[in-house]
């Protein structure tokens, strides 16, 4: 018995002793710079020590360094084609290895720790990810990506870890997978990412989840984060939010902000319109249809042929003239038929009606093609008792049959 412990004994260290010795090889090589020779006495170390902490940690600083000779060739010559693309990725599972086996292993004199390593792997891994994503190869960037953001967190780099969990998010954006892009954006924005386009994309999200109290935080975190000209391009957020929550004064105040940023300006962008048309359509939904005339009829005088403004213009008294018609439904329903004859017959209800028709017909002498204006326009006709023209017919029908 004796015998055989020592003979296990006496392997052991001649293990460790052999591992030593060919470690003192790699170590030697990567001191004199000569990171290639280094990988292949490593390659020798790891045959023999697999499970062996400082052979994986040597592993890490090995691969380091043949990605840092990489990126020292191709500063010196743009055509050079790196020899060890994968280098960064190897070293930094080196190195989660050297700590797996031993969370205290210390490296030799003039390499990296494992935490150091990975610190310093985090921007190359970061590059990857971008080369990754500008290929579309949008599942291996969110990999190179989340490890980098990871190891920015070791050396708490937070800005440039919430930047990298972004990209993620974009590309979990552009997958179509809003599930792992919520993960991606909250993290983002625990590591302080401040950006309105972050915030406004994480803000629908929660209420396509129809999380309501989440909808209210992102608001609230957004209006004490950002500054007054980043208000700005957070503003759709805060129209949806005080639209959804029915706080029809703040609302109103959000479309004041907007449309004097957009009046200060000496031109207004095709931008600038849309967001005018937004906010027209904001108001009429909650019903401020005087607001939303006068931002309109303002608009309609520097560009009169606007398809937005008359559509908004027309949808503006089309949803006025739903409200005269709910009236009669529910005084029809509490059978008080004079009461609902009367405002049926009222010359208000039939120019609301006309106005309606009107405007929706204007947009569609500039734009006949948008299905929901020439909706709104045949119902209109029909309503009014108008002739309804056989292209408005058939260019509903073709978008119907589309659809």
């Amino acid at each position: 018995m004796k015998k055989l412990m020592l003979i296990v004994l006496g392997i052991a260290l001649s293990t460790s002793l052999f591992g030593q010795s060919c470690l003192d090889d790699v170590w030697q090589c990567l001191r004199n710079g000569q990171p290639p020779k280094a990988k292949k006495f490593l390659e020798e170390c790891m045959k023999s020590n697999p499970d062996n902490a400082q052979v994986w940690l040597m592993k890490g600083n090995v691969y380091y360094r043949l990605y840092e000779s990489d990126m020292k060739k191709k500063e010196a010559d743009a055509n050079y084609t790196p020899r060890y693309p994968n280098a960064p990725i190897e070293a930094n599972d080196a190195f989660l290895q050297a700590l797996k086996l031993d969370p205290k292993v210390e490296p030799k004199a003039g390499m990296m720790s494992a935490n150091l390593g990975q610190r310093a792997l985090a921007i190359p891994i970061y590059d990857m990810g971008v080369a990754a994503m500008q290929a579309k190869k949008y599942q291996n960037a969110i990999q190179y990506f989340t490890l980098a953001a990871h190891n920015f967190e070791l050396g708490s780099e937070s800005s440039n870890a919430a930047l990298a969990y972004y990209e993620a998010a974009v590309c979990y954006l552009t997958m179509k997978d809003p599930a792992n892009e919520k993960v991606m954006l909250e993290k983002a924005i625990a590591n302080g990412f401040s950006s309105p386009a972050a915030y406004t994309e994480l803000y629908y999200i929660y209420r396509d989840n129809n999380d309501t109290a989440k909808c209210k935080n992102i608001i609230e975190k957004g209006l004490a984060e950002f500054k007054p000209e980043q208000q700005m391009d957070f503003a759709d957020a805060r129209l949806n939010y005080f639209s959804m929550i029915n706080d029809n004064e703040r609302l109103i105040a959000v479309v004041d902000e907007i449309l004097a940023s957009i009046n200060a300006k000496s031109a207004q962008t095709e931008d600038d319109k849309n967001m005018i048309s937004i906010c027209a359509n904001y108001l009429n939904n909650c019903k401020a249809y005087d607001k939303a005339e006068s931002v309109l009829r303002s608009a309609l005088e520097k560009d009169p042929k606007n398809f937005l403004f008359l559509s908004q213009m027309g949808y503006r008294y089309y949803e006025e003239m739903h409200d005269y018609m709910d009236k009669v439904k529910d005084l029809q329903s509490q059978k008080l038929w004079n009461d609902a004859n009367a405002i049926n017959l009222s010359p208000e209800f039939k120019q609301v009606k006309e106005n309606a028709h009107e405007w929706c017909e204007k947009a569609y002498e500039v734009n006949s093609d948008n299905l929901d204006n020439n909706k709104r326009l045949r119902e209109l006709k029909a309503l009014l008792q108008k002739p309804i023209p056989q292209e408005l017919n058939d260019k509903i029908n073709s978008h119907i049959r589309q659809e």
